[in-house]
């Protein structure tokens, strides 16, 4: 006995479809993210029947009489059968609903809200909302006669209920989990023995698990040694003998659930995908249809016994003979059997039931030798090794091409949107943020466009299936529209418009740029298949794929091209992307910085003077619920938010009503984040990293709760840590300050060496900024510490004074605490004055010093006069120290 595949029939666009039998099997009807039902009377109809609910159906479910698919308004609609008229509104969710099963006159639903819905009867009204997953509803099943239903959420949990009660019964972990419905490849698919409900079978890795629900234990796994991947859905025959699962390679495995094995089945085609739906001919047990990911309708039907060579279906036989409890021993000698002629072996006969010996001579033992060096021995399969899969060219903040009604592009100057009507017409409607940029735009899409690019400076309009680029330049007067072909008949993959510049993206791998007015700038060659493009003013940046996807990720790599008048620098680096995510969404902020982001809303910042990639906001944490999305839209670094969309339950906003923007917080992704440290440590970090408005004020005022915090602490060294870290000698004042009012003498006096040190650092930076343009690296002189080689050593010589700087000298000199005196064996004294403010140089050093006579004796130092923060400051032996500008070497004679 063995199962045969039919030719694969295109159903729908790609994405998850569902299907199903009608109770006489005259139909299979199938739905898709197409938004149409089809009725096919077999899979050879040529000319099946075709009604379109909408922009997307989940999930269908037949009740004899009615259809009821699960459509883009969140809702479960019915429908007349075959007639397709409406019939009403059973159930309403607050996001799309997933899946959906009919069973002895109740209707259970499951959504991306994670909520699931029983319904008694044919009229809307005293649903039981039963509660308890955290994630969207991936699969469910009715068995009514007990009143339970079993369900699969992307939590990782199954959960087996009393919907009668609303109690939950049982919970299963280690399912995988996922975020979205939309997201998910394995869906475990639960399903209760159709006849007693003895049995519950779900899907999980590589194997289906039955478990009894007497007391809900394991009572046997199936598995199939010819499938190479995970099963993604399975179900019970109509009479409970058989069980079929599909898995993501496009396999179909049907088992014999009472001799608990694998029936032959015919290997998949090489285009078959991932299987999303299964169904089993409700007229017979003989035929089996299934869709796949890419939207494509098959069947395995019962076909002929074929003898192919191993004995199997001998072995079936004779196991049907001697009885289901009768076992073969490993030693069986299966091919005798098929030497035979017969359809039992007698040879076995005798030796298993009539205890009879097998007598074997030197010659047949050579005979057999002979004849099993001449059997052919088949090669072993070798593993196939499923790759990730290739991310295709993508428009950030656009929503997908074959939706009626969707975002063309969405960013912080205006929404494009395009519109198909029924009769096949299309028009663009442009929408701008600032009135003051331009007015609003009605175009008709005559070239059906469906790549777009707005900016402040122009709108490009371009289409992947055509060579036309249309650009309409915002700010210009007299003619503002432009067009041209690409040449020899490349179309484009990807386009973005700045404010100075026009960029596209081409079949043939070139980068081509535009002014905004139409001259040509530069053609490019991008290094590898393009995944999307961004720009803003002069700079651009060309995401690709650097080399083929690795089994768990992508590898994806950036082009940053930069255009300074008739000059263009070129620069490549990585793109980081944790395995198992693709790139979503990808442009620049406010101040024009690269940004990326990920399927599971991990925003990521580039800083190019760091060159590295920086993780900057975790949009799921933010979320309530983990089947909810956030559409990013734009990044202002400056306001330190992202402006996004909520979607609830799906990756994509809805285009009526238009939903309103959030703004979301960033927040760097630390340990500890609820603790008071890791917030501070958090802000620090975002206003050194980012371009925000009062960086320098806020990095003080957190350096110094920081500071304050680990004084509180106990912990001196990380609060002397920070300040050196930070080198800021603004910063050190206040932290000196802190220190003495707190009574932290040592620590004080530990900060005040510093002082020093983080001036040269401090000049240091100064010049990086100044020479960073011209690739010159400034030097940082720090301060030496004299040593008895240094003090035996001959002295240095003076350096020769301008005029200009001797005033500074002199006033230097002048200072009576300014040396040490030979004979004195502890710091010199300083006056008591009142703390002010310590905000210049000059208040620094302490110009109240220097009017302090040299011949006049210091007070005598007591507990309360004789900390001098910035005593340690003037101890210049053999140091050298930068003073502003200016570099003076004092030589101690």
């Amino acid at each position: 006995m063995s199962f045969s595949r039919s030719a694969l029939r295109y159903a729908h666009t790609n994405g998850h479809t569902g299907l199903l039998y009608t109770p006489r099997g005259e139909f299979i009807i199938t739905c898709g993210t197409d938004g149409d039902i089809r009725h096919w009377t077999c899979i050879s109809d040529d000319d099946p029947r075709s009604s379109c609910l909408g922009e997307f159906v989940m999930c269908i479910a037949h009740t004899g009489t009615r259809l009821l698919a699960s459509t883009d308004r969140n809702t479960i609609h019915a429908y007349t059968f075959p007639e397709m008229d409406s019939d009403g509104i059973l159930m309403r969710f607050t996001a799309p609903a997933t899946c959906l099963k009919v069973s002895g006159g109740y209707t259970a639903a499951g959504s991306e809200d994670t909520t699931i819905k029983v319904l008694k009867g044919d009229t809307a009204g005293n649903e039981t909302v039963l509660e308890g997953h955290t994630g969207p509803i991936l699969a469910l099943d009715l068995f009514a006669e007990r009143k339970l239903l079993v369900s699969v959420a992307g939590d990782g949990q199954l959960k087996v209920w009393n919907f009668e009660e609303g109690k939950e019964l049982k919970t299963i972990g280690g399912l995988p989990k996922v975020n979205s419905f939309e997201s998910a490849s394995l869906y475990g698919t639960p399903h209760f023995e159709p006849q007693t409900g003895e049995l519950l079978a779900y899907a999980v890795d590589n194997e289906i698990v039955v478990l009894n629900t007497a007391n809900w234990e394991v009572a046997f796994k199936l598995r199939d040694d010819s499938v190479s991947s995970n099963y993604s859905c399975c179900q019970f025959s109509p009479n409970g003998e058989r069980l079929a699962a599909g898995t993501t390679k496009g396999e179909v495995s049907i088992f014999d659930v009472k001799k608990r094995k694998a029936v032959t089945v015919e290997i998949p085609p090489s285009d078959c995908n991932a299987i999303t739906c299964l169904a089993w001919n409700l007229s017979g047990e003989v035929e089996v249809a299934f869709c796949d990911a890419t939207g494509q309708l098959g069947t395995v039907f019962l076909g002929d016994a074929v003898d192919t060579g191993n004995g199997d279906g001998l072995v079936d036989d004779q196991a049907e003979l001697l009885g289901d409890d009768y076992e073969f021993e490993a030693g069986d000698d299966v091919d005798a059997a098929a030497d035979d002629g017969d359809g039992v072996s007698l040879e076995q006969l005798k030796r298993k039931v009539m205890n009879f010996a097998d007598p074997v001579d030197h010659d047949d033992a050579s005979n057999q030798s002979l004849d099993s060096g001449s059997r052919t021995v088949p090669a072993p399969v070798a593993p196939q090794i499923k790759l990730f899969k290739q991310q295709t060219a993508f428009q950030p903040s656009a929503t997908p091409a074959d939706l009626e009604h969707r975002y063309m592009a969405w960013n912080d100057v205006g929404i494009v949107t395009a519109h198909v009507e029924p009769s096949g017409d299309s028009s663009i409607d442009v929408e701008f943020h600032d009135a003051s940029i331009h007015h609003a735009l009605h175009i008709s899409n005559y070239n059906h466009h469906n790549l777009a690019s707005v900016s402040s400076g122009a709108l490009a309009l371009a289409s992947n299936e055509s060579s036309k680029l249309v650009v309409i330049a915002l700010a210009a007067a007299g003619n503002k529209e432009w067009s041209l072909s690409l040449p020899d008949c490349e179309s484009a993959e990807a386009i973005v418009a700045t404010r100075y510049l026009v960029a596209v993206a081409t079949s043939s791998s070139f980068l081509r740029i535009f002014t905004v007015m139409g001259t040509q700038r530069e053609v490019l060659t991008i290094p590898g298949p393009v995944v999307a493009i961004a720009g803003h003013e002069h700079s651009l940046m060309v995401v690709y794929h650097s080399s083929a996807p690795s089994q768990t990720q992508q590898h994806l790599a950036a082009m940053l091209v930069n255009i300074n008048g008739l000059s263009l620098r070129q620069e490549y680096l990585p793109v980081p992307l944790t395995p198992g995510r693709q790139l979503t969404w990808f442009g620049y902020s406010d101040t024009g910085s690269p940004s990326i982001a990920d399927n599971m809303g991990l925003l990521q910042l580039y800083r190019r003077s760091s060159n590295a990639w920086f993780p900057i906001c975790d949009t799921m944490k933010q979320s309530t619920s983990v089947s909810h999305n956030f559409f990013v839209v734009a990044v202002s670094e400056k306001r330190q938010i992202v402006q996004a969309v909520l979607c609830r339950g799906t990756s994509y906003p809805m285009t009526n009503p238009r939903p309103m923007l959030q703004e979301l917080r960033m927040q760097i992704p630390l340990c500890d984040v609820e603790v008071e440290k890791s917030e501070l440590e958090d802000a620090l970090l975002r206003s050194s990293l980012m371009q925000m408005d009062g960086a320098e004020k806020m990095q003080k005022e957190t350096a110094i709760k920081l500071f304050a915090l680990a004084c509180s602490s106990e912990c001196e060294t990380r609060a002397r840590e920070l300040i050196e870290s930070i080198a800021c000698t603004d910063l050190l004042q206040l932290a000196v300050k802190y220190a003495t009012k707190r009574g932290r003498i040592h620590l004080s006096d530990r900060l005040c060496e510093l002082l020093p040190q983080l001036e040269a650092v401090q000049e240091a930076r100064k010049q990086q900024t100044l020479l960073g343009a011209s690739g010159i690296a400034a030097t940082i002189v720090l301060p030496m510490t004299p040593t008895s080689a240094s003090q035996s050593g001959p002295k240095p010589k003076p350096i020769e004074l301008s005029s200009a700087k001797r005033g500074t000298l002199k006033r230097l000199v002048n200072s009576p605490n300014m040396f040490k005196a030979a004979s004195a064996g502890s710091r010199p004294s300083t006056p008591d004055i009142t703390p002010t403010p310590l905000d210049t140089q000059e208040n620094i050093f302490g110009e109240s010093e220097s009017e302090v006579p040299m011949g006049k004796a210091t007070d005598h130092r007591s507990p309360l006069n004789s900390v001098n923060p910035f005593a340690m400051k003037r101890k210049l032996g053999d140091t050298g120290v930068i003073f502003g500008s200016e570099k003076l070497k004092l030589a101690k004679k």
